[in-house]
């Protein structure tokens, strides 16, 4: 957590700018998925029993996605303030980056642990399959996109470790200006360099005090 540079810039200015673009691609998520609620809602064409079970599994994944989407845009509004109102409005937007890194460690497990808005391996998959037109793809088709996916997996997980790691160090720095601010500002007490035992004895009396006589 030591330092204050980061990227040729001060780790502020870094975490600002990470919590921009984290903002953006969150909203981009929402309307991403309200699209895709509205579309489904045209063409939903199954049995009435199925369409009930689906209904309910789906509003529950929506608005669970749809609210987790908002709290992480909220965090990175929060960093906006920061600069004003300290560090504390930093640490929602690192407490939420810890969660979004544990959801995508999880979603190795199970699609369901995913992050909100964010496809998963098997929704790439059928991606490339719907715009290859074919209902299977090959051994050599699937080794070379399951490749691909587990580096751009491995990519995005040490992008969200850095920013979470950019984050906390922005958080440390101005807690640690914030402090000393705060106490040149309400301290009154002087520093003063004591010499050594050496040094005194070394020193010659300048002011002596006048010798007592009497009256």
């Amino acid at each position: 957590m030591s330092g204050t540079r980061t990227l040729c810039c001060h780790v502020n200015t870094a975490t600002l700018s990470f919590a921009i673009i984290y903002l953006i691609r969150n909203v981009l998520k929402l309307v991403g998925i309200f699209l895709t609620v509205s579309w489904e809602k045209t063409e939903y064409s199954v049995s009435y029993h199925e369409s009930k079970a689906l209904k309910g599994q789906r509003i529950f994944d929506i608005s669970t996605s749809i609210l987790m989407l908002v709290l992480m845009s909220i965090s990175a509004v929060l960093v906006l303030f920061s600069q004003r109102k300290g560090p504390m409005f930093v640490l929602p937007f690192s407490l939420m980056m810890m969660v979004e890194l544990s959801l995508s460690f999880l979603s190795l497990f199970s699609g369901v642990w995913g992050v909100p808005g964010t496809p998963t391996y098997r929704d790439v998959l059928q991606a490339v399959k719907d715009q290859r037109n074919v209902p299977v793809l090959n051994e050599e088709d699937i080794g070379q996109f399951t490749m691909w996916y587990s580096v751009l997996f491995m990519v995005d997980m040490l992008l969200k470790v850095y920013v979470l790691q950019v984050s906390m160090r922005c958080f440390y720095t101005m807690k640690e200006k914030r402090g000393s601010a705060i106490h040149v500002d309400s301290g009154s007490t002087v520093t003063v360099k004591l010499p050594s035992y050496d040094e005194a004895l070394k020193m010659k009396a300048e002011d002596t005090p006048p010798t007592y006589q009497e009256p």
